[in-house]
């Protein structure tokens, strides 16, 4: 106390409040004084008002890689690769426990060894949506916790390895990539095939579409240093990929959301859509814009200034190549898989695929009424190595996913809980496909008008001629075919024969419902394969 009370006498006196004060800033204060008084009155003016804040003339940020490992090999190259990645166990079980109980899909830390090249404290999640109803619904005090989902995926926390998997790179290091990627997502197995072969095939098939996709490998995967399975490995759309693209804003549908128009609130769509890239910068409005259009157009406006929202070109292309790959899970299926592309020089969107572990599921239905996948055509069944979901009922116990629907007038599977506020009601369409929710008004709008239409079987007759009647399809089987059994795919073969026959099938029943011609040499369609029927 003393040495302060000293310390306080000896020093200088101090100035007086207003010479504290910088004399530029006592001379010429009162100008800030009237500006801030100024704000402070338009503030009270506006805020009853929202304002949406939309830059339209912003740059696009860059993909904010600070850190991006070399690696030994490139992952998206020929040839075989392996993952290992460890972590601690309690921290996954009470991941599980927070998926199983309450839906959420936690991170936890891991680390990972890829080629040969570690890299500590990534981020470990689920993936997926549908395809983890089987692992919600079982869980560890079920028999052995499995539990089965679309495509024919039985999941089981005691296998890891089996487990769909976000891999973030920068989750736990903030601008840390591996050879460009901030996320690598693995994929479950489906319809018979340790490495999805099926999903592998349609986006080997939409790339030579001329349609954007994911690149994509085949990988072993190990977990803790004991279980190991064979996996098919995909790049997953995020910043990173996006600045990929070009100059625009990606947007992801989510898995539970809509096409409904909801007004000028962008926080009424945050259920339905996440931003990707350039926020900040870029926001909802484009997106909202859209919806509008679509909600609000009449027949005559939308037919005449649809191309002006969209690339109407490129979405009937899309649209056909979903149908050509029977892919029951697009845009307006239960698990609501598209990314909207806005292209900022063209001031317009572009409807891009994700997630193709249901492509051919099932024979038939496709088409412009059909919805783009439905039954085993009558009399005839599923080819082997393939598992059609159509039919599909839910294991005992699994609630669905969320914004999957029913039939009118059906009742859900004994045991099966209905989610709060009720299943959604599902409509079965014209052509027998299943309207789940989810995104699917563009799409009907679009088939709904003949031009479009018109446009869409165009397309699809120049898919079926460049893929199928080429044999381009054929080859690209082939190829994914050699690649899994390389990297220990023991189901390949197998599966690969059934996929040979769907494809065949699938093409030929659309060919015969939609009446296309010249969709194979010679102008007809294929005959449809005997499979027993």
């Amino acid at each position: 106390m003393e040495a302060e009370d000293t310390a306080a006498e000896g020093a200088a006196p101090r100035p007086r409040l207003r010479h504290r004060i910088p004399a530029r800033l006592r001379h010429h204060g009162w100008r800030a004084a009237v500006l801030a008084a100024g704000l402070v009155a338009v503030l009270l003016l506006l805020a009853p008002t929202r304002i949406t804040p939309y830059v339209t003339s912003a740059p696009v940020p860059d993909d904010g890689i600070t850190e991006d490992i070399e690696g030994t090999a490139d992952l998206f190259a020929d040839g075989s690769h392996t993952i290992e990645v460890t972590f601690d166990e309690q921290e996954y079980a009470e991941m599980m426990d927070a998926f199983q109980e309450e839906g959420e899909k936690e991170y936890i830390r891991a680390d990972i060894v890829i080629d040969g090249t570690g890299i500590e404290d990534v981020g470990l999640r689920l993936k997926g949506n549908s395809t983890l109803m089987g692992l919600r619904g079982g869980g560890r005090e079920e028999e052995e916790g499995a539990g089965g989902g679309p495509g024919g995926v039985a999941l089981s926390e005691d296998a890891p390895e089996d487990l769909p998997w976000l891999i973030s790179f920068d989750e736990y290091a903030e601008g840390r990539a591996y050879q460009g990627h901030t996320e690598l997502a693995l994929r479950p197995a489906a319809s018979g095939s340790d490495t999805a072969l099926n999903e592998a095939l349609a986006l080997e098939l939409t790339e030579a579409a001329g349609q954007t996709t994911q690149d994509h490998t085949v990988t072993s995967f190990t977990v803790n240093g004991e279980g190991t399975a064979v996996r098919l490995l995909l790049d997953h759309p995020d910043a990173a990929w996006a600045a990929g693209l070009g100059d625009g804003v990606l947007y992801k549908g989510r898995a539970g959301g809509s096409f409904d128009y909801l007004g000028e609130d962008p926080t009424e769509y945050e259920d339905a859509f996440k931003q990707v890239n350039a926020e900040g910068a870029y926001d909802l409005t484009p997106v909202m814009e859209l919806l509008r259009f679509v909600d609000e157009a009449d027949d005559a406006e939308f037919a005449e200034e649809l191309d002006g929202h969209l690339d109407v070109e490129s979405f009937a292309r899309h649209l056909a190549l979903q149908d050509l790959v029977s892919n029951t899970d697009g845009m307006d299926g239960p698990g609501n898989n598209y990314y909207l592309w806005y292209d900022l020089s063209e001031e317009r969107f572009t409807v891009l695929s994700w997630d193709l572990n249901l492509a051919f599921g099932g024979m038939g239905g496709g088409g412009p009424t059909g919805g783009g996948g439905g039954g085993t055509p009558e009399g005839t069944e599923a080819p082997q190595g393939t598992q059609p979901p159509a039919g599909m009922e839910f294991p005992e116990g699994m609630e669905p996913p969320e914004g999957m629907g029913l039939p009118e007038g059906a009742e859900p599977p004994e045991g099966v809980e209905p989610p709060q506020g009720g299943f959604p009601g599902g409509e079965r369409g014209e052509g027998g496909g299943m309207s789940m929710g989810g995104s699917g008004a563009l799409k009907e709008r679009f088939l709904a008008d003949a031009g479009f239409e018109a446009l869409y079987e165009s397309a699809y007759a120049d898919l079926y001629a460049e893929l199928v009647g080429s044999g381009t399809a054929a080859d690209l089987l082939a190829e994914v075919t050699a690649r899994a059994e390389e990297a220990g795919d023991t189901t390949a073969a197998e599966v690969s024969a059934g996929l040979a026959e769907r494809l065949e099938a699938i093409t030929a029943e659309l060919s015969a419902d939609t009446g296309l011609p010249g969709t194979v040499p010679g102008g007809s369609a294929p005959a449809a394969p005997d499979t027993g029927g």
